[in-house]
């Protein structure tokens, strides 16, 4: 009997020790990423915007400009490049990638954008896209065939296309205006001079933050982004991905 009692504790102390380490170790981890982020800023005066071990000992994986780095414990060495699983053949840097730049819909400002609804609109899609812009032109086609999707427009004028855009969102019916231009490439009427159209500015401002350089850029509801015109089908799977 005694035995087993004292078989019981040792498991409880055991149990203790193993969550007092591993809260010790989680504390050393946390501190040294925050020292990480403190060194690189120091040196670069780049923010950094999330650091955590990397799939390599010793490294330290750097997620900052929406992009990942690798770095030693101590920031001397910065490492440009990929790693790949040589079993799996997985590119690991850019799961990781695709991971971190994940958006997250909460933190969108949905009213600044232009609503257009194909279908009864059950799937979400974000659009960052240009008037100007052809691609962005068939994006708009494959979202009307895959239809039952809500398409969330920002205008994101960086083809010169500003005062077009500005004619568009200070439209008396925007969505309108925007699909009769994109669809079927009717010029929209012009606009009021005292039209406010700020929101184009916003626009750009988000894009930026997102590091769009180009458009169609495409947030999905499951928060994951894609540049470019995606065909039908592919949109298909996409919209109907499930968020995390």
């Amino acid at each position: 009997m005694r035995i087993r009692t004292f078989a019981a504790a040792a498991a409880v102390v055991a149990a203790g020790l193993l969550t007092t380490t591993a809260a010790v170790n989680a504390a050393d981890t946390g501190a040294q990423e925050k020292e990480i982020a403190a060194r690189i800023f120091s040196t670069t005066g780049m923010k950094v915007d999330k650091v955590t071990p990397a799939p390599i000992e010793g490294l330290w994986e750097v997620f900052m400009n929406r992009r990942v780095f690798y770095v030693d414990k101590s920031a001397k060495y910065l490492i440009v490049g990929r790693i790949f699983d040589t079993k799996t053949e997985t590119d690991l840097t850019a799961e990781r990638m695709k991971e971190l730049s994940r958006v997250d819909w909460k933190t969108l400002p949905l009213n600044d954008a232009i609503k257009v609804t194909y279908g009864n609109g059950e799937r979400k899609v974000v659009v960052f896209t240009d008037a100007r812009c052809t691609y962005c032109s068939m994006l708009e086609r494959n979202l009307q065939a895959a239809g039952n999707v809500t398409v969330y427009n920002f205008i994101y004028s960086i083809l010169n296309s500003k005062e077009m855009a500005r004619d568009i969102v200070c439209a008396k019916n925007p969505a309108s205006a925007w699909q009769a231009h994109m669809l079927d490439g009717t010029e929209p009427a012009k606009a009021a001079d005292k039209c406010d159209a700020s929101v184009l500015d916003r626009n750009l401002a988000l894009g930026e933050k997102f590091g769009f350089t180009s458009t169609p850029s495409i947030i999905f509801a499951d928060g994951t982004i894609v540049q470019g015109a995606l065909p039908t089908e592919d949109l298909n799977v996409k919209l109907s991905a499930k968020r995390p």
